[in-house]
């Protein structure tokens, strides 16, 4: 079951490097056109936080699969119907997720840190309601990256050099890995968002 970064990565380092391809497809697809197909991925983000809850709730339970998936379909589907007011939820639990990250390398309190990742929640859904479309597209960006950045990681696994290479970079440095999703992610929203305004200008 995958539940951590390190279980992906193993898990694209032990698959066929011809996953790469239709991973890499998968995720131009979504950098370039994700704005068009917004509701289905906000679904599906809200799928990926499910399955991760389920999976992180039941532990090392043989049960593991079970809530993961049970998780990924309740959050699924409770964010179908009301998909508008979903995308500025997600705004907020993407805020929340990136300060527990950042906070959880300092030396705070629980109650602290907990209120600090509270405040962060309900600031990023507030700059969510009034701006969802960046959000969406951020989202779209991002998992488009990750989706590009792991069939291009299938490949490079493949050429034991040359991840060996990747791969102490990555040891010796906080930033790479960051810096490979940011790049991508960061290109793919503003070219998002320029597409969008140029349709809204033609309309």
């Amino acid at each position: 079951m995958i539940t951590s970064v390190g279980d992906w990565v193993a898990f694209l380092k032990n698959s066929d490097s011809a996953l790469g391809f239709p991973l890499v497809i998968f995720g131009l697809a979504l950098m370039l056109f994700g704005w068009r197909m917004w509701k289905v991925t906000v679904v599906l983000a809200y799928a990926l936080i499910g399955a991760a809850l389920g999976a992180t709730a039941a532990g090392q339970s043989e049960h593991q699969i079970f809530f993961a998936g049970a998780g990924a379909v309740i959050l699924a589907a409770v964010s179908v119907y009301p998909v508008h007011q979903a995308v500025a939820v997600l705004g907020g639990l993407i805020g929340a997720g990136i300060s527990h990250f950042y906070l959880s390398r300092i030396s705070l309190n629980e109650i602290m840190h907990w209120s600090l990742c509270g405040a962060a929640f309900v600031a990023f859904t507030g700059f969510s309601v009034l701006g969802k479309q960046r959000v969406v597209i951020f989202v779209t960006a991002f998992l488009g990256a990750v989706l590009l950045m792991s069939g291009l990681a299938t490949w490079a696994m493949s050429a034991h050099s040359f991840y060996g290479t990747v791969q102490a970079l990555a040891n010796n440095s906080l930033i790479v890995v960051p810096f490979l999703l940011l790049v991508p992610t960061v290109m793919s929203t503003f070219y998002q968002i320029a597409e969008v305004r140029r349709l809204q200008v033609e309309l």
